[in-house]
């Protein structure tokens, strides 16, 4: 088949999306696909990695940049010819769309809890633009297929657009094992020893962009409110890094941290933890959680997130109940440093288990099937003259 991917950045130096955009484009040509990448930036390094026609955007505000790629992506795709096309983001002209950054509708409500501020953002252009790029790309009769990457994004689809089930496929995260393993385990010694973390000390990650969203202010008040234990954390990510520094200084804890900004190696950084500590309000699946159990971390994360579907409580992980909730977190932090170095090692196996569960070729096969339902379904419906034509 000619493919079409949409995604504004191919990118193995971006966040979770663009990079399984390039695994996507990968495996798919690997299957014997023809496969293009429409977006508008390309990694100079990535640049004979695969076809890509630039689409031009309006970088005025946030709000010009994500309705120009959107509409822009269309004339693209109407000029290619192609089989099927598969947005990886909002992108008008698409026959199938993957929810990969957070449902807009959804992450107005959550995150803006308070009725005066939801109310406030709700008048945000930014928020407007988005919650109507994704009324029009889901609801329209060209878009054949809404990938979601949990049974959560699956439900609010529904709820939010009245989207019908029938339209809706399933498909979740995979793991490049090669990439992602127990076997960094052994660099644990040396990756402690970079960040000046005690060899001894009980150490979890948080892994992300977003301090707030994401519930790091959370994980530093649970830091300091455990008693008779001294939890560490390793925060991989930018962000506001001085904000939080200062917070962790306010709280006590600021000896317990270490910011060590974005790493290029970070499965070495998981090989040196415990515990994964993701305590996000609203994600459709943190590819990150995947990538540290497969590592050998339980996670602890929450029921809100996308990232539930994978988790059993106590088994490979923990749940609370939203970013926010101070006493659950302090309480499983406690209750899993308390527990024994051999129920801990259990904990870690069952978190690999888990991740070797999905692996990214599953997820490529799936997505395969998926696409050629699609191609055929656009092929039925086209008059027998261009159906010939077509062959």
């Amino acid at each position: 088949m000619k493919i079409a991917l949409v995604k504004r950045r191919y990118s193995l130096k971006a966040g979770g999306s663009e990079r399984y955009c390039v695994m996507m484009a990968r495996g798919l040509m690997e299957a014997g696909h023809e496969v293009t990448v429409i977006g508008h930036v390309l990694d100079d390094e990535l640049k004979n990695d695969v076809r890509f026609v630039q689409v031009p955007i309006s970088k005025w505000t946030s709000s010009t940049k994500n309705r120009s790629f959107a509409i822009n992506c269309r004339s693209a795709i109407a000029a290619g010819q192609f089989d099927v096309t598969y947005a990886l983001g909002r992108a008008f002209g698409v026959d199938a769309v993957r929810i990969t950054e957070r449902l807009q509708s959804h992450w107005l409500n959550v995150y803006y809890s308070a009725g005066f501020w939801r109310t406030v953002q709700s008048l945000n252009p930014r928020h407007r633009t988005l919650i109507e790029l994704e009324r029009q790309l889901y609801t329209a009769h060209s878009t054949r297929r809404i990938v979601t990457q949990s049974k959560l994004d699956r439900d609010l689809v529904k709820r939010y657009y009245g989207i019908d089930d029938s339209k809706i496929t399933t498909i979740y995260n995979g793991i490049d094992a090669s990439l992602f393993h127990e076997g960094f385990r052994s660099e644990r010694h040396q990756v402690r020893e970079r960040f000046g973390i005690p060899q001894q000390a009980r150490l979890m990650i948080f892994a992300s962009m977003d301090f707030e969203g994401k519930g790091l202010r959370t994980i530093l008040q649970s830091m300091a409110a455990c008693r008779g234990i001294e939890p560490h954390l390793l925060v991989l990510g930018t962000g506001p890094i001085a904000k939080f520094s200062t917070l962790a200084r306010n709280l006590g804890v600021e000896r317990q941290v270490v910011f060590a900004g974005r790493q290029s190696h970070i499965a070495a950084c998981y090989g040196a933890g415990d515990v994964f500590i993701l305590p996000t309000e609203y994600e459709p699946f943190p590819n990150v959680n995947l990538e540290a159990m497969a590592c050998g971390l339980p996670v602890i994360t929450t029921a809100t997130s996308g990232g539930a579907d994978i988790l059993q409580d106590s088994k490979n992980g923990f749940l609370i109940s939203h970013r926010n909730a101070l006493e659950e977190m302090t309480d499983v932090i406690t209750r899993y440093f308390s527990i024994t170095q051999s129920q801990q090692e259990t904990m870690s196996r069952n978190a690999v288990g888990t991740a070797q569960k999905f692996p990214i070729s599953a997820t490529i096969h799936k997505t395969i099937e998926m696409l050629m339902e699609v191609a055929d379904e656009k092929q039925q419906q086209l008059p027998v003259a261009s159906r010939r034509r077509a062959a």
